[in-house]
């Protein structure tokens, strides 16, 4: 039977990566009207107004799907780690 192997260091590396993902979507709303200068149209300006009102679901709803995902990478190096330090326990009983 082979071995399952777990890399704890891509579990964080991943979980690192998704909280930074969740910050920037969380922290975005506060940057939609920050280029509105640099369009130079206020009809450019009033169609990325648009178009930034239009994702603040699509948003909502990535960030939660960013959050869950991080709590069941969380979970899931828990669960290894656990069964990791049941199973050396067993090993190593004298």
């Amino acid at each position: 039977m082979a071995d399952l192997v777990v890399d704890y260091n891509l579990l964080d590396k991943a979980q690192t990566a998704l909280t930074g993902l969740a910050r920037e979507f969380s922290n975005i709303k506060s940057q939609e009207r920050a280029y509105d200068g640099d369009w130079g149209s206020p009809r450019i300006q009033n169609a990325m107004a648009d178009f930034a009102g239009n994702w603040d679901d699509h948003r909502k709803n990535l960030l939660q799907k960013i959050n869950t995902l991080g709590q069941h990478t969380q979970e899931s190096k828990k669960g290894f780690q656990g069964t990791d330090t049941k199973l050396k326990s067993q090993l190593t009983k004298k």
